[in-house]
């Protein structure tokens, strides 16, 4: 994954090189931004699960005994964009960024097992991810003058570096005697490695942590593709604009979740950029 990082760079620097010597025909410009991450969340009946519509924004959404709710983090992203000239408004970008997405989830769920145990059990993870994007757009200028609008539409490649899942949960379980016991658990993992994901739990008041294996493989899959927007104001060499991303593929690994459910990346960005030549 270094090597590919370190390829892409070199190529960075060689787009920046040959820009110096092509003022006419390519722009380079340096953009840093902050953003905020949620999931798209089409998923369907089955065992009596939760039907989740699509969901863009922060939410809260709820079936009998479950309910999920995702709410936006403040991310950060930085990059080169490179601009190529096709006529006198219209231009080709790419470029590269590194982007810091995070995201909150919550889960809750209460119900009963086959003899008649009452559990009620909440759980709440911090995700966070390091990603690499390239996009592609075509870009439309209002004005050939130094201030002006734009606006443009594409598609995007990306891929992650690498993450973190913190995980913590609480439970109450209640026997058919009316006796009461509270756990609570936690775990610390990155989604995308092919290894065993831990969580250590502990009856409350008790201080003996006990392991239990969760899963062997990646929750998360690395590679993402999907659709860009953005729509932005040039001020002289300043830009600031805002972006949307809208992931096609499938984020969450089908062996972990099955084939009933799917998780879309969509990120927001707010973008501020400096025209470098």
């Amino acid at each position: 994954m270094k090597k590919h990082f370190f390829l892409l760079l070199f190529a960075t620097l060689c787009f920046a090189a040959f820009s110096q010597e092509n003022d006419q025909i390519m722009r380079v410009s340096a953009r840093i931004g902050l953003n905020g991450s949620n999931v798209l969340l089409p998923r369907s009946m089955d065992n009596n699960m939760l039907a989740v519509p699509e969901t863009f924004f922060p939410t809260t959404i709820s079936s009998g005994n479950f309910s999920l709710s995702h709410s936006l983090k403040i991310g950060a992203s930085a990059g080169l964009v490179f601009d190529f000239k096709l006529k006198d408004k219209l231009s080709l970008q790419t470029g590269i960024f590194y982007s810091l997405q995070r995201l909150g989830q919550v889960h809750s769920a209460v119900f009963n097992d086959n003899t008649d145990t009452h559990f009620s059990i909440t759980t709440e993870n911090t995700v966070k991810m390091h990603r690499l994007k390239v996009p592609l757009m075509v870009n439309y200028r209002f004005s050939q003058n130094s201030n002006s609008f734009i606006i443009g539409a594409g598609v995007f490649a990306d891929c992650a570096l690498g993450g973190d899942i913190a995980y913590d949960a609480s439970a109450v379980v209640t026997s058919s005697t009316g006796a009461i016991q509270k756990y609570t658990a936690s775990g610390n993992f990155d989604p995308f490695q092919k290894d065993m994901k831990h969580l250590y739990y502990n009856i409350v008041n008790d201080d003996y942590r006990n392991k239990y294996s969760l899963y062997n493989g990646n929750i998360y899959n690395r590679f993402d593709f999907g659709i860009v927007a953005e729509l932005g104001y040039q001020i002289h060499n300043f830009y600031v604009g805002l972006h949307a991303e809208f992931g096609l593929l499938n984020m969450i690994n089908e062996q972990f979740s099955g084939d009933n459910v799917r998780e879309h990346n969509a990120n927001f960005q707010l973008q501020l950029g400096y025209k470098i030549n």
